[in-house]
């Protein structure tokens, strides 16, 4: 039997370009091949086996990966992923075969999806297949990763179940998100097709065996989590509530209780609190309009903002546990003289940036990017490491005085070389917004 060799190759897109190499060799005319290679034993997944390339290869990391294409050729099976990249360090290279300098150059290029097919790309079927796929790839890679681009937020429904002094909660757990912290219960998201009292309807029954009547929407907000996505979120009340509740999902919920609206729990998650608190202004007895105001508004208001303060170091640590990102990376946004400092070499730039260590705290870890005290968030986007740990870049940005030790300024209002993602938050802390990408 005649064995076949696996292979990965990366699809890795940088802001619109694709990153790809051009390999000069003796004797051979050059040619360009996309980052990747060939899966190891030790690879538990072809996924595994595709960030331990990028990070050999180029000291990269990436966004979330889709498997696009499988490419069958004599004796080999090569597994195709798009991804964002995140990440760039070609200092971090470990891959053999950027140590042995007689096998040839692999000098890093960016290039439109759509010129691909003029180049002398190997294997020439890859290069066919991004050529052709140049106006849906994106598209596809940022829908089913959640790539910024059109607003697109996640519709939370919360029923707020209260006999008007105690609300009831549940304490999540084996969700993922904010395990072991106390939330309204029932809640979910909007699905398509679903109205508001519809999703309200089908959670309660599904997460407390009971029926409900006549939902109405008493409050909405507009919530974002410290260096996260932001959402809907749609506070509803019942008029009429049909059999006992019951922890009918022991699986996402440790245990159900129920609160003073005014005395909640800790740990409570905080979008809840501020909901809850919200539904408890709006169920309470309006007071007396006094009759020279008549026609003004009163009560309390239906909409509210939440989350959209500049977040401070404490919140976005708080917030990465919160979401269960195993590893948080922060990167610093230092101006001198009106450019913003970097670390460069022969192809690229990118910011100064370090993993936080264990039991460190997101301002320890900046103090060793920069001695300055004073930081402002900047942004965060979210990334797979090559060890496959799920993790979230924070972003900051100071004025300096000085250029911490290995980085130089670009000049004023050039991006450099710098990827992509970087840019990104290059450009929203220099104009003011304070949010940049994000994931999750």
């Amino acid at each position: 039997m005649t064995s076949v060799r696996h292979s990965v190759r990366a699809i890795l897109f940088d802001g619109d370009d694709v990153v790809l190499f051009r390999r000069v060799r003796p004797g051979r005319e050059p040619y360009w091949v996309t980052p990747g290679g060939g899966v190891e034993p030790t690879d538990a997944t072809p996924e595994a086996a595709l960030r331990r390339e990028l990070d050999e290869e180029l000291g990269a990391t990436a966004g979330p990966a889709l498997h696009v294409f499988t490419l069958a050729e004599p004796g080999r099976l090569s597994t195709v992923f798009a991804c964002r990249l995140v990440s760039l360090d070609l200092s971090r290279r470990s891959g053999p075969e950027f140590l042995e300098p007689d096998i040839g150059l692999h000098e890093v290029r960016r290039i439109r999806p759509q010129d691909v097919r003029t180049l002398n790309m190997v294997p020439p079927e890859l290069g066919e297949f991004v050529s052709a796929n140049a106006a849906t790839l994106p598209a596809l890679l940022d829908s089913a990763t959640y790539a910024p681009g059109r607003y697109r937020p996640v519709v939370d429904v919360h029923l707020v179940l209260t006999d008007g002094e105690k609300v009831l909660l549940g304490r999540r757990q084996g969700t993922g998100y904010a395990d072991g912290e106390w939330q309204i219960m029932p809640s979910g998201h909007l699905e398509e097709g679903e109205s508001v009292v519809d999703t309200a309807v089908r959670e309660a029954r599904e997460e407390l065996g009971v029926e409900v009547d006549g939902c109405e929407v008493v409050h909405v907000m507009h919530h974002r989590n410290a260096g996260g996505t932001a959402r809907i979120g749609m506070f509803l009340v019942a008029r009429s509530i049909t059999g006992t509740p019951v922890n009918a999902e022991p699986h996402k919920c440790a245990e159900l209780a129920w609160f003073p609206l005014d005395r909640l729990p800790e740990p409570t998650v905080p979008y809840a609190r501020a909901g809850i608190e919200a539904v408890r202004r709006a169920l309470a007895p309006a007071p007396p309009v006094p009759t020279a105001s008549a026609g003004a508004a009163s009560g309390p208001p239906v909409f509210s903002l939440h989350g959209w303060d500049v977040p401070g170091s404490a919140d976005l640590a708080a917030e990465a546990v919160r979401a269960g990102f195993e590893e948080v990376t922060v990167c610093l946004i230092g101006w001198l003289d009106g450019g913003v400092l970097v670390h460069s070499d022969d192809e690229t730039d990118r910011l100064p940036a370090t993993v936080v260590r264990p039991g460190e705290g997101v301002e320890a870890a900046l103090a060793r990017l920069t001695p300055v005290g004073e930081v402002t968030f900047a942004g965060a986007d979210d990334y797979v490491s090559a060890r496959g740990r799920v993790g979230r870049r924070l972003a900051f940005s100071a004025r300096l005085t000085e250029a911490p030790e290995g980085t130089v300024p670009l000049p004023p209002g050039s991006p450099g070389r710098l990827p992509y993602a970087e840019g990104v938050f290059v450009r929203h802390a220099s104009s003011g917004l304070l949010y940049g990408l994000s994931g999750r």
